[in-house]
């Protein structure tokens, strides 16, 4: 239906209504299709919404909250879920071998180029980052296992403590109005090269620059000890990233533990 809407539309913008990831690469590169929108699910003002962002009155501002590969074969298990048979016939289930290597975090560790990767989205202006600022929390402890504390819904009270803070400058370097989603990746020793640990949405006007804040609480710095049955907070060197998507990341620096 694309191809044959655009055949006959040198201005052809798809809308797509999912729920999930759809791949587009069967007709993302005609010619004519001249843009994509990604707009979920969004309810009774879908048109109203709709019409204002293509209008201009308001400036995109989502990002994207999956990886938009090339091909099913780019995902984890081709995209197949996990089938009840055999010994899980009765009682469906996963098991997981994948890992926390899902997502974005499957194509990073396999080098497979998305066509949009994960945090994408743009926008009808552009943004600068700069004034990357990583610091430790002085007083906190960075001991491998969090320190004893009264156990809370999701574990132990610790485990919320903030250990390091992480700042950053965006500036709208364009001439629109517009919001900025700013993301916060880091690279945990011996885990994925980038995980997701902060966003911060922000209106900036045209020429303005706003200071984006991030707190990483312990448990964002530790991976689960399946021996201690317990998060353990690694030692040694985490790479810091900010910036646009998980692949457009203009600022990088190291918070060194341990």
């Amino acid at each position: 239906m694309v191809e044959n809407v655009a055949d006959s539309c040198s201005n052809t913008i798809v809308i797509i209504h999912n729920a999930g990831i759809r791949l587009v690469d069967q007709w993302i590169d005609h010619p004519n299709v001249t843009a994509v929108v990604f707009a979920h699910l969004p309810g009774q003002d879908s048109g109203r919404a709709l019409v204002q962002l293509l209008y201009g009155y308001q400036s995109f501002s989502g990002k994207l909250p999956y990886t938009v590969g090339k091909n099913d074969s780019d995902y984890p298990n081709a995209g197949a879920p996990s089938q009840p048979e055999g010994i899980y016939q009765l009682f469906p289930q996963s098991d997981f071998s994948e890992g926390v290597y899902i997502d974005y975090k499957h194509f990073d560790l396999n080098n497979i180029t998305p066509r949009f990767e994960f945090g994408f989205g743009l926008s009808y202006t552009t943004f600068s980052y700069s004034d990357l600022d990583i610091s430790l929390v002085h007083g906190v402890s960075t001991s491998y296992l969090p320190p004893a504390s009264p156990v809370i819904q999701g574990g132990l009270a610790s485990l919320w403590d903030t250990v390091a803070k992480v700042t950053a400058t965006v500036q709208n370097t364009g001439s629109v109005n517009a919001a900025e989603i700013a993301q916060l990746y880091v690279g945990i020793p011996g885990g994925p090269v980038r995980q997701l640990r902060g966003f911060s949405k922000v209106q900036i006007s045209k020429g303005q620059r706003v200071t984006v804040e991030f707190d990483l609480i312990r448990k964002d710095l530790s991976q689960w000890d399946v021996v201690a049955q317990n998060w353990g907070l690694q030692q040694g060197t985490y790479e810091i990233y900010v910036g646009a998507s998980s692949r457009n990341l203009a600022l990088s620096g190291k918070l060194v533990i341990g």
